[in-house]
């Protein structure tokens, strides 16, 4: 087997797809004129790269995609807790609420920077750490303000700044190994005293705005509660106009049957009368 097959795929000996079988010669042809029209372009990398460096993207934009609205959402942890507070179980909705923003809210801040993080490292190797810990710290904590203002703006951050930084990625000449990523995994353990504080600071922004949500919320009712009681009126407002209906039709149909019941009892009255006549003539 060549060398150029060696490197990328070391226990390959034949494929067959299709029906077709591509054996060492023909795969070894294939690498070989991606190496060529690779190297036109002055860029050494082998077909195994490409596909990493494929795959890492897919994995960032689906991070990216599905992550991005679950952080921009103003009630990044739904829970229903209202219930409780209506039924008297004022306790368990307060141990829902430590539970969604001292343990979860935390955990799920420190999945982002971590993740995020990593990514930023490799594609922006030029910047320290601590300045790539500030970008990504200062990004939640923008996605998390915005989200309480307005929920469009706060997804729109989460979502673009990412992307215009795998943008900038794409069109720099940068380029990482296995190694590398081994390196920046381990790179995180002298900043975790840092980190910790980070995921504090952005848990203390977040409850600052809870607690004005909160506030604004016994202030003045928020939209959201006037479009529930909108939508509660008009739907009790048809079902009450259904109901009328009903009971109009049930009326009209009672009606209905007395009024035949009544034909038909002087049909039988009629008859039973002539009946009798006709027995009293004989």
């Amino acid at each position: 087997m060549s060398d150029s097959l060696n490197e990328s795929f070391p226990f390959v000996h034949y494929i067959t797809l299709g029906g077709i079988t591509f054996d060492e010669t023909l795969i070894d042809q294939l690498l070989s004129d991606f190496t060529n029209i690779t190297s036109q372009f002055e860029i050494e990398v082998s077909f195994a790269e490409l596909l990493a460096y494929s795959i890492g993207m897919v994995i960032y934009g689906f991070f990216i995609w599905h992550f991005y609205r679950f952080l921009a959402r103003r009630e990044m942890i739904p829970l229903s807790l209202n219930k409780f507070q209506t039924n008297g179980r004022k306790a368990i909705s307060v141990v829902g609420y430590i539970f969604k923003y001292v343990i979860v809210f935390p955990l799920v801040i420190l999945v982002w920077f971590i993740v995020y993080s990593t990514f930023l490292f490799f594609m922006a190797p030029e910047l320290s750490k601590e300045h790539v810990f500030l970008i990504v710290i200062s990004l939640v904590v923008t996605v998390r303000i915005s989200a309480y203002y307005r929920e469009d703006l706060a997804k729109d951050f989460a979502k673009l700044i990412p992307f215009a930084l795998l943008g900038i990625f794409l069109t720099s000449n940068i380029f990482f190994t296995s190694e590398d990523l081994v390196s920046k995994v381990y790179d995180f353990v002298p900043f975790l005293s840092q980190i910790i504080g980070f995921v504090v600071y952005a848990v203390i922004v977040e409850t600052i705005l809870r607690v004005l949500f909160l506030i604004k919320r016994k202030i003045r009712p928020a939209a959201e509660q006037k479009l529930e009681d909108s939508l509660e009126k008009q739907i009790d407002e048809k079902i009450k106009i259904h109901v009328e209906k009903i009971e109009d039709k049930t009326e009209d149909l009672e009606k209905k049957i007395e009024n035949e019941t009544n034909d038909i009892e002087k049909k039988i009255e009629n008859n039973n009368k002539s009946l009798e006549k006709e027995k009293n003539e004989e």
